[in-house]
């Protein structure tokens, strides 16, 4: 059923929730949203709607000339007589019993888009307590009065009376066996829909008022000029309602744009058509001709489409990162996710597409062929040319850093002409050339089938060579310091916030007192603004900034970043020190198996942590996991597919930080705990059993993962109920920094209950900030967003007493580890560079990666990929906006 499911029904349910939560961001009407679906589906199913007609017509027309011949028959002959004479008068008119389904074909084509949306639908929770005018809960039968103790739903009692109504006028002069038929239908969807969630019925009931309208203009002398009639009165109301009512007026202005445009478009209709025909019939309607090759093109340029969107880039993204696609919820291999997306993209591109093309006549199986072939070189052309720098993305096909579709101008403008000179160069060959495309497409094939089974090849070996993720039933230690000698905890908090923690002891003075003897520096910068440049600072020091790493030409960026993430391991190992790390983000570069990178380090303590407590953490709290990760992978890689694929113009209409996502189960909840229960569970996991000296060195991604937790101990529930009023209290980031530092504060007290807090030295930093502006920073006349490039840093000394305090003190998140070895290795070095950790003069290294975020693939290259002019530093004080600049290599200035 999941095969058929997602073959015939998904691509409907995911168009289904595009176009609904377009309409619901624009209107901001979940009941006006609905209906507007049920409009966009009449529309589109209009099409067959006519081609199913027109056969239940020609079926009607046939039933109706052989019905004396048959009557005479079944009168005069009985039993296997009468079926053979039935027999021979079939054939004799050509026509066969099974024929008749094409009376149902009108029928038939509504289920599939019944089924898409009673799924979508019914499972939608935005719908929950969302009301529209008498309907109060539209996720919930309306239960419009009570006769009684009985609750009566009048919604779907008025679908079937409209159902009936339409059934009246669509029947009149047809047979009692199509009535019947009709009338059938309509108590049967009565019955499947009583106790359904109102939006599902309200859908449906449009439908029915939708289909009943098409009824009239049926029976009308000339429906095509009352259709256009209503067409235009539509399309003016549209236009006229952008300027007079106040929430659309009020609006962005590319919603606007898109109302007045699709308004003009019911308005032009007939001379769209018009040129569209004229366009048609110069260029495309010569190869009618020919119908077999149309037919052999059409199949190859849907197959190359299916191929592309549906195969090669889900498979060569895979491949680049495979690991973060493997052990996610209850599916161990990634190839379930290929799987999924081919099936859907088969479903769009093959099935349905198809459905139309073989519906439809000569002429516009000629369109759609073109279409078919001019959309698949477009496809192609966009994601092999134009593909972009988009940076890392998640396992859930988000990208780690809000895109700037505006960024480059040149690339957009140079995308833009290319894809309409593809358009002109696809008409002239499609009239004269059609044998050559029909080459160019069977190489295409071949060539996306040949990579993309070279990329599953290295999945496999890949997933074979992956060890499964650990996870425990119990907790225990699994981290070890001691009481009696020196520890140091260096813990890389991914994308804390320095402002946000200034602006949460404002909300929690009393957490002066809880970060006893801690220093806190909010003048401090990272030198990236992802992870992939902004830890190499934090692990090595200044020697591996991004700047500096370029430097060193004669060694691979996996080579440097492993030197990077040893240093400190190496330094405290050769001084005597325990060494653990845990969950250190890109180690050899994820190139596998991992531990090559510590071969020579057999003394090193390699724990993963993350995620390992996550079902423990789940049962403790009575809630049950859902595969929130796996589902947003298996919808969002047919979005991404298409993505890759659409002109970069057009990119930002699908992806806006998320690919139209309507449902709320879409969260971080999961990838949240996945961190958060490490920390949540530290006083269990670190030991104090240890008899020497211990440097750990830990990740954790919490903050990275943020999700609304209830206020105000800000702690994570299945349901939050309330997430505070003040400033921050929309703002996830905040609630998830805030949630962290309080759960912080249980470790803290554990390690003084148990005399192991004054010999411990605990340094917190963060990789890179947030990307957009918090109001903390003057970000005026920059190009970047100084948040991004913060870096958080909370320093505990040994020994250290009295309350936070707050030093202004210039300070980068490369000074980690010389703040680490500081008053334990004198004088300490780069153990691969020969370098001093302490730098005194950090002007001349501060040259900040303003270039796009980077991914894996940059493994074996020897520099990041950054300009000339993306590199900025800034001195002093990151809150004066002058003391940010850009430098110029020219001048050395």
């Amino acid at each position: 059923m999941s095969f058929f499911y997602y073959l015939f029904i998904s691509p409907i349910t995911n168009i289904l929730e595009v176009c609904f939560k377009i309409i619901q961001e624009i209107f901001g009407s979940n009941g006006f949203a609905i209906i507007t679906l049920s409009a966009i589906v009449t529309v589109f199913c209009l099409p067959l709607y006519v081609v199913a007609e027109s056969w239940s017509q020609i079926e009607r027309n046939i039933q109706k000339k052989m019905k004396p011949g048959i009557d005479r028959i079944k009168k005069t002959f009985k039993g296997d007589e009468q079926y053979m004479m039935l027999s021979t008068f079939y054939k004799q008119n050509h026509y066969h019993p099974m024929m008749a389904l094409r009376s149902s074909f009108s029928l038939l084509i509504q289920i599939p888009f019944f089924i898409a949306a009673y799924n979508y639908l019914s499972n939608l929770k935005a719908l929950d307590g969302s009301s529209f005018y008498f309907i109060k809960n539209l996720g919930l039968p309306d239960g419009a009065f009570t006769i009684g103790s009985i609750t009566v739903n009048a919604l779907p009692i008025l679908m079937t009376i409209i159902n009936c109504l339409s059934g009246i006028i669509y029947s009149k002069g047809h047979g009692k066996g199509e009535k019947i038929q009709i009338f059938s239908c309509a108590f049967i969807f009565l019955i499947l829909l009583y106790n359904s969630p109102s939006g599902l019925v309200l859908y449906w009931t449009m439908n029915n008022i939708f289909s009943f309208i098409k009824n009239i203009f049926y029976k009308v002398k000339n429906p095509k000029k009352a259709i256009y009639k209503c067409l235009f009165a539509i399309g003016t109301l549209g236009i006229i309602s952008v300027f007079t009512i106040h929430r659309l007026s009020t609006q962005k202005t590319i919603y606007k744009l898109f109302i007045i445009f699709c308004s003009a478009i019911l308005i032009l209709i007939p001379y769209i058509i018009k040129f569209c025909k004229k366009l048609s019939t110069k260029f495309i309607q010569d190869i009618g001709t020919d119908k077999k090759l149309r037919k052999i093109v059409y199949i190859l340029s849907f197959v190359s489409l299916t191929l592309l969107t549906g195969l090669f880039i889900p498979s060569h993204l895979i491949e680049s990162e495979a690991e973060q696609f493997c052990y996610i919820d209850s599916y161990t291999s990634p190839f379930p996710f290929v799987i999924i997306t081919f099936l859907k993209s088969c479903g769009l591109f093959c099935i349905w597409l198809s459905v139309f093309y073989c519906l439809f006549s000569d002429k516009v199986k000629n369109n759609i062929t073109f279409l078919t072939v001019f959309t698949a070189f477009m496809f192609l052309l966009n994601t092999f040319v134009f593909s972009g720098k988009y940076g890392p993305i998640q396992p859930s096909l988000i990208f780690m850093q809000p895109l700037d579709h505006t960024a480059n101008k040149a690339f957009l403008i140079i995308s833009s002409i290319s894809v309409l000179g593809l358009f002109v160069l696809t008409l002239v060959f499609f009239k004269k050339h059609l044998r050559l495309i029909s080459y160019l497409l069977g190489i295409t094939i071949f060539s996306l089938c040949f990579v993309s089974i070279k990329n599953i090849v290295t999945i496999q070996s890949f997933y074979k060579r992956m060890a499964p993720p650990q996870t425990y039933d119990t907790i225990e230690p699994i981290y070890h310091i001691s009481k009696n000698k020196k520890n140091v905890i260096v813990i890389m908090q991914d994308r804390a916030m320095p402002s946000y923690f200034q602006e949460f002891l404002e909300e929690r003075p009393d957490l002066y007192n809880s970060y006893d003897g801690f220093t806190f520096y909010p003048n401090c910068v990272s030198f990236g603004n992802c992870t992939m440049t902004g830890t190499p600072g934090i692990f090595g020091g200044y020697d591996y900034t991004p700047y500096e790493t370029n430097l060193m030409t004669e060694k691979t960026m996996r080579q440097k970043r492993n030197e990077a993430i040893l240093t400190m391991p190496d330094l405290f190992l050769k001084n005597g020190f325990d060494v653990t790390v845990s969950d250190i983000p890109y180690e050899n570069f994820l190139t596998y198996p991992i531990s090559d990178m510590y071969k020579d380090y057999p003394e090193i303590h390699r724990i993963q942590a993350l995620g390992a407590y996550t079902d423990f953490w789940y049962k403790k709290h009575n809630i049950v996991r859902n595969e929130i990760l796996s589902m947003r992978i298996k919808r969002n890689f047919i979005f991404f597919s298409i993505f890759k694929g659409l002109p970069p113009i057009l990119r930002p209409i699908l992806y806006r930080g998320e690919y139209w996502v309507s449902s709320e189960a879409f969260d971080n909840f999961q990838s949240f705990i996945d961190s958060y229960s490490v920390i949540d569970y530290m006083k269990d996991l670190v030991g104090t059993d240890a008899d020497k000296s211990a440097f750990l060195m830990l990740v954790n991604n919490a903050v990275h993962e943020p999700i609304y937790l209830q206020y105000p101990n800000y702690e994570p529930q299945e349901h939050v109920t309330d997430i505070g009023t003040g400033r921050r209290s929309s703002d996830t980031e905040y609630h998830a920094m805030a949630g962290t530092f309080l759960k912080y504060i249980d470790f803290f007290e554990y390690l003084k209950k148990n005399d192991c807090w004054d010999n411990t030295k605990i340094i917190i930093v963060s990789d890179h900030g947030v990307s957009y502006e918090t109001g903390n920073y003057d970000n005026s006349g920059l190009p970047f967003v100084i948040e991004d490039y913060m870096s958080f840093l909370l320093v505990k000394d040994f020994g250290a007493k009295g309350k936070l305090n707050i030093d202004y003190t210039f300070m980068t998140n490369a000074d980690t580890p010389y703040l680490a070895t500081k008053n334990i290795i004198e004088n300490a070095q780069n153990p691969f560079t020969g370098k001093p950790l302490k730098v005194d003069d950090k002007n001349p290294l501060m040259k900040l990666d303003m270039g796009p975020p980077v991914s894996t693939r940059i493994r074996n290259k020897t520099k990041y990929p950054v300009a000339d002019d993306e590199w900025w530093g800034v001195k002093d004080n990151v809150f004066i906006n002058s003391n940010w600049y850009q430098w110029n290599f020219k001048t050395s200035d």
